[in-house]
């Protein structure tokens, strides 16, 4: 059996940050932080040890964050956000934008989901397929292998999916 508290002290931030990468908007991801908890507590049984506990709490949090997303009061409601989101740069006041520091795509997208940057806003519009590897890779630090048996995906996919997430998010920087 789990200790919810101790996997709460130890991986919370890992799924908060998670939540919030998927969902956009920090308050849907504390819902879906406490669900993603709540779902741990009342299955911590369906644990079968065929992974380590943070990447299963993560597939967790992902499942939890993707049905969030399809939900219908998603697609209904709208945000102060979403109106907000209407005063971002434009294409050509994002030409006059200055790269970010760092050398690769990988260097800027660490950089970006520790701190509040445009690089995340990126990251959070690509499509989970492409959202779910950039995560996984290079914010949880795992190996193709892992992330293949982790999506349930060959390890080609991985690679193919991380290749195009890469062009997509250095394309980005250009529009």
């Amino acid at each position: 059996m789990l200790d919810v508290e101790e996997l709460f002290r130890l991986y919370g931030n890992d799924v908060l940050r998670m939540c919030t990468v998927y969902l956009g908007k920090q308050s849907l991801a504390e819902d879906a932080f406490q669900d993603v908890f709540v779902k741990v507590m009342t299955r911590s049984d369906s644990y079968r040890g065929e992974s380590e506990v943070k990447y299963w709490l993560l597939s967790i949090a992902r499942n939890v964050c993707l049905d969030y997303l399809k939900s219908s009061y998603m697609r209904r409601t709208s945000f102060l956000g979403d109106l907000l989101d209407k005063t971002k740069p434009t294409s050509e006041e994002k030409k006059r934008i200055k790269p970010l520091p760092g050398n690769t795509v990988e260097d800027r997208l660490i950089e970006a989901i520790d701190q509040s940057n445009p690089l995340l806003d990126a990251v959070q519009a690509l499509p989970p397929k492409y959202k779910d590897v950039i995560l996984l890779r290079f914010y949880f630090d795992m190996d193709n292998e892992a992330i293949a048996k982790q999506l349930g995906i060959t390890e080609s996919t991985v690679r193919s999916r991380l290749m195009r997430a890469r062009a997509k998010l250095k394309d980005w920087g250009k529009e």
